[in-house]
């Protein structure tokens, strides 16, 4: 009977723990993001509450919500949220940017309450906002977190009410000036009872309930907060040539991926992705190296342990300073590395080559640029590769876990699967074993980082089982005083291939994510060497992944959660009972199942969405919304190719392979001929013989054919000497030709004219994550011709359209920021529509980026630009 009463209270309590933990996850990450002023005006996002009739309220109503800020944006002006009565009297809640205040606007004035909130608490915390009506009295009180803010009388109005978050289509109060920010918990009372309650935990589609009176509310372009902290998000996938390696910077949000000749450096600021990639001469790293951001200094390092070399990346020559020697295989795979801050040197530790496993802890000091290995005192490290380090935030103590070595390093001796945990001491050079992991039946290594002080505590790790190639990570949190650990978040695929294969975790602090990194190298016996590498992040703190969601309950059903608690406590009591009459009672379990950490499929990457590279359709007017053209070649803006199925194949493009696509695309178009053979030698083999050259032009060429061919009928033919981009008229789009066209046309500039120059420019400048020295003049030609053109219209049409005329002096700004004809167009426009507040803005960010630029104040106000 002992032994039954044992199962049962196990199961009781797993019971407990599950139903705690899901109702405390579900009180920590949830809600709504709104798309803002980062990504086009079609893609904001609203949430309507009342999308096919108004709520109505007899004497009054309050209404509350979450709000928190999205860290890293550029603009934060805009409308949080409007209630609009049914006889159109409106009351907003508007975010003042440049004064760092919230107002609140009764009809066309301000109502007089106007506060602020703290920076930090309003981008790390949630804040409680309450507008508490009275209809009777006409009177509007408004809270913050519970306290009273201000109050303000209100004009006659109807009992019945719109609520609209965001950007929204509602007659007259047609907004896309919205405030990147989350909102959750909206609810609203009568009569100080709780009559509707939105929770916003959603995790997918266009809707949400009311959990009490399950109405619908809508949402477009809806960015769900749960899954963003428990499903990784791939946000790159590319390759480039050679035996690459990968680093962070969490100073400026960078991650560094480095080969034999470029550096990709992939931005996480305002969510945005940018990958850049740098031109480097070329340099053959050896398999095994590995890379390193210096915070300190603000410097990329190479290293090559066995070679005692640091290389520095110098990004204004594009070169390393020093170049790498051949050298045979390395003898420190996997090795660990950090850099401390108390002496700032380089250490790394461990390792794996030649059939041995090392435990030496070498150091660099970048001071006299000499090495040296650490002599290490304390509890015995054994050697190993494959373990997880990370360095506290004081930078004195660092962390080992796991590993895959043996106790001699010999690898022909007894090797196998390292769990422990080691504390190590820089200053002292002393290891210490803290505790050894919980075992799993499958056998698991981590990837090359712990994160640690993201949560204070806590330690986080990427594991996957090192018994086979077609692997998952799997993120898991543990603690510095208890063997134990948890899984969060989903799994994500890994290859791995022992040596031939790398992963990394790191902690974003500005973004306030995890990253992920997998490299897959090519094998050595392959003639061209190159690396695939993918770029995942997740929402911090991350949460366990749901298999199936359970429905929110409002606070007046807490007593739901119990009788469910009871029945299930119940149910499997008498079936563990029948169990045992049976004769079917099984051993006892563990607490955690051993396989349950890898046991989950992982979920199929999302199809990307092209939707938002094709061309915006307009706000306002008859224009149509233009659906997206495939296959296309995209010059304005990120450079972008999609191929006949809608797929974006950009990234198949190599460094060498891009450039080489865009010179011959932007001459053919620009003159009409092509470029020679020996014009594309002086640009990407000047420093070849003229063979040389013209193999690695023939091979390069046959590559970029091969790419070519998904997209469609595109031939690159040497007509007369010349190197062209053919392709028919009306099979494959491309932006820079028809841009090219449209310059050609007709001298008169109607709005029939410019219309499909700005659908081409309103993408962005031309090529402008691109730089090269020879696109320099040609970028300059088309920033003069498109500005000239619509400044042309502009002045042709002073009195026309205010919304077009935004629309072109946005486009404008693209190209020259500070071009005063846009300034003063859009800001009179601006004034036409009644947007007072947002031309004042528009005008103070001019000054402010003026002032950067030239360290001097523009010299007219904003009543010489509106006059």
């Amino acid at each position: 009977m002992s032994y039954f009463y044992a199962q049962l209270m196990r199961y009781i309590y797993c019971i407990i723990i599950s139903l705690f933990s899901t109702v405390s996850a579900f009180a920590q990450s949830y809600g709504l993001m709104f798309n803002s002023h980062e990504v086009v005006q079609e893609k904001r996002t609203c949430l309507d509450l009342t999308p096919d009739d108004s709520l109505c309220f007899k004497k009054g109503f309050e209404l509350s919500f979450d709000l928190r800020f999205i860290p890293g944006r550029m603009i934060y002006f805009g409308y949080v949220v409007r209630l609009i009565s049914s006889n159109n009297q409106n009351i907003d809640l508007i975010y003042n940017q440049p004064l760092r205040t919230f107002k609140v606007i009764i009809g066309e004035n301000f109502s007089g309450i106007s506060f602020s909130v703290d920076s930090i608490q309003l981008h790390k915390e949630w804040t409680r906002f309450s507008f508490n009506c009275d209809l009777e009295a006409h009177a509007l009180q408004f809270s913050v977190n519970g306290k009273k803010i201000g109050s303000s009388a209100i004009p006659a109005t109807d009992n019945c009410f719109k609520f609209i978050w965001g950007a929204n289509d509602y007659q007259k109060f047609k907004t896309r000036d919205i405030p990147p920010m989350r909102i959750r918990d909206i609810r609203i009372l009568e009569k100080d009872k709780e009559k509707h309650f939105w929770p916003l935990d959603e995790t997918s589609g266009e809707t949400a309930y009311d959990k009490i009176s399950r109405r619908v509310a809508r949402i477009k372009n809806p960015v769900w907060i749960k899954p963003k902290y428990q499903k990784w998000e791939l946000i790159s996938s590319f390759s480039l040539n050679g035996y690459g390696a990968v680093t962070y910077d969490p100073k400026h949000d960078n991650v560094y991926v480095i080969g034999s000749d470029s550096v990709a450096t992939l931005s996480l600021r305002m969510d945005q992705h940018a990958l850049d990639w740098t031109r480097a001469s070329h340099q053959e790293f050896i398999l095994g190296h590995q890379a390193l951001y210096d915070t300190f200094h603000d410097k990329l390092y190479d290293i090559f342990i066995d070679k005692k070399m640091v290389l520095t990346f110098d990004f204004t020559r594009r070169q390393w300073d020093i170049p790498m020697p051949y050298s045979p295989i390395t003898e420190y795979w996997h090795a660990n590395k950090f850099i401390a801050p108390f002496d700032t040197c380089l250490y790394t530790i461990g390792g794996y080559g030649q059939l041995r496993y090392r435990n030496k802890v070498h150091r660099y000091a970048f001071s006299t640029h000499k090495w040296d290995t650490v002599h290490t005192t304390g509890d015995y490290y054994p050697p190993r590769y494959l373990s997880a380090l990370g360095l506290t935030p004081d930078g004195r103590t660092a962390y080992v876990v796991g590993g895959y070595g043996s106790q001699t390093g010999d690898q022909m001796l007894d090797p196998r699967n390292y769990y422990d945990f080691y504390r190590y001491d820089i200053a002292k050079s002393s290891f210490k074993k803290l505790f050894t992991l919980k075992t799993l039946t499958t056998p698991f290594t981590f990837s090359n980082s712990l994160v640690i002080g993201a949560k204070p505590g806590a330690w986080y790790g990427l594991v996957h089982p090192n018994d086979s190639y077609n692997s998952n990570l799997q993120l898991v949190e543990g603690s510095f005083t208890d063997s134990a650990y948890i899984p969060e978040g989903d799994l994500i695929p890994y290859s791995f291939h022992d040596v031939q294969s790398y992963a990394d975790l790191y902690y974003s602090p500005i973004s306030n994510k995890l990253i992920a990194v997998t490299m897959l190298y090519s094998k050595e016996e392959t003639k061209e060497k190159n690396t695939q590498v993918k770029i995942y992040t997740l929402n911090f703190p991350p949460e366990k992944a749901e298999i199936a969601q359970i429905p929110a309950v409002s606070t007046g059903h807490v007593n739901y959660w119990y009788a469910l608690l009871f029945l299930l406590i119940v149910g499997g009591g008498g079936f563990l009972f029948f169990r045992k009459r049976k004769g079917l009672a099984t051993q006892p379990a563990s607490a955690v199942s051993p396989a349950s950490v890898f046991d989950v499929h992982p979920t199929a990457e999302p199809a990307p969405d092209h939707t938002s590279t094709s061309e915006p359709a307009l706000l306002s007017g008859t224009t149509p919304v233009e659906k997206p053209v495939y296959p296309a070649v995209y010059l304005f803006g990120p450079f972008q190719v999609f191929d006949k199925t809608g797929h974006d194949i950009t990234r198949q493009f190599t460094p060498l392979l891009k450039e080489l696509f865009l010179i011959i695309v932007t001459y053919t178009f620009r003159n009409g001929r092509g470029i020679s053979s020996e014009g594309l030698n002086e640009i990407l083999w000047h420093d070849k013989s003229e063979k040389d050259a013209k193999n690695n032009r023939s091979v390069n060429l046959a590559k970029l054919k091969a790419i070519l061919e998904k997209v469609g009928n595109i031939v690159i033919n040497k007509e007369s000497g010349y190197w062209q981009f053919q392709t028919p008229e009306e099979e494959i789009y491309v932006d820079y030709k028809r841009y090219t066209a449209l310059l050609q046309g007709t001298p008169d500039v109607t709005r029939a004219d410019i219309r499909p120059l700005v659908n081409i420019i309103k993408r962005g400048a031309f090529l402008s994550q691109t730089e090269y020295n020879w696109l320099d003049d040609i970028k300059s030609e088309v920033s003069n011709a498109v500005i000239d053109k619509c400044q042309e219209y502009m002045r042709a049409h002073p009195a026309g359209d205010p919304e077009f005329i935004i629309e072109i002096a946005n486009c404008i700004f693209c190209f020259d920021p500070l071009n005063e004809d846009a300034l003063t167009y859009k800001c009179k426009s601006l004034i036409a529509l009644r947007r007072h507040t947002l031309a004042n803005n528009t005008y103070l960010k001019f000054l402010k980026e003026y002032k950067d630029i030239y360290g001097s104040d523009f010299g007219k106000s904003f009543q010489e630009i509106i006059a």
